[in-house]
């Protein structure tokens, strides 16, 4: 049997399935929407897990810190005392005396440790002079007094005696006593024993 459709019939059912249809879509629609996923909130964190300071923490911390005006925090340097500059040694008296009366620095200084003192003159390049030299030194150190050897040829050393003496012997022995008294002078070669007699003599008189 063939069932024939008058078209205002035929309008109405194709309007028909088409709202359906579009009922159906609406429905799907609303279904996806309401069963997807919420988006998961991504906390981002530095790399070396040091958080980022907000604007507003940062100012507040520096809010907080202290703030001096015009005070210096550091500690004042010790004040080092300037060192004190030593006075240069003074010669004993006896020596300054004997600097005083004119005599040599070499004899000045043997007359601050030894009340007697004897000198012997000498010309380093003589024979004679050499062993003259020896028993004078000899000499004072069996009297125990002071010894000092004078070079006659050195014009600091001798300047000043010649000054006083005038020509000076060589060999020869000069004696002396505090404060810078000539006692005794004994021209050419003299040996140990009669240089020995005379520094004794000198030292009993004190003359």
């Amino acid at each position: 049997m063939t069932f024939t459709l008058s078209p205002p019939v035929r309008y109405a059912v194709l309007l028909g399935l088409l709202a359906a249809v579009l009922a159906g879509a609406g429905m799907t629609m609303l279904g996806h929407g309401d069963s997807a996923a919420p988006t998961p909130h991504v906390i981002n964190r530095h790399p070396f897990g040091v958080k980022h300071q907000t604007g507003s923490t940062a100012a507040k911390k520096h809010a907080a810190a202290p703030v001096t005006h015009g005070k210096d925090t550091t500690k004042p340097k010790a004040i080092q005392a300037a060192p004190k500059l030593q006075a240069p040694p003074q010669p004993p008296a006896a020596e300054k005396a004997a600097l005083d009366a004119g005599l040599p620095a070499p004899i000045a200084r043997a007359l601050g440790q030894h009340g007697v003192v004897v000198v012997s003159l000498y010309n380093p390049y003589s024979e004679v002079d050499g062993i003259a030299f020896a028993e004078a030194r000899t000499g004072a150190q069996l009297a125990r007094v002071g010894f000092v050897p004078l070079n006659v040829l050195s014009g600091p050393q001798v300047e000043k005696l010649t000054e006083q003496l005038g020509l000076l012997p060589d060999p020869g022995v000069l004696i002396y006593t505090r404060p810078a008294a000539l006692v005794g002078r004994i021209s050419g070669f003299a040996d140990k024993e009669t240089v020995a007699q005379a520094a004794q003599n000198a030292a009993r008189t004190g003359t």
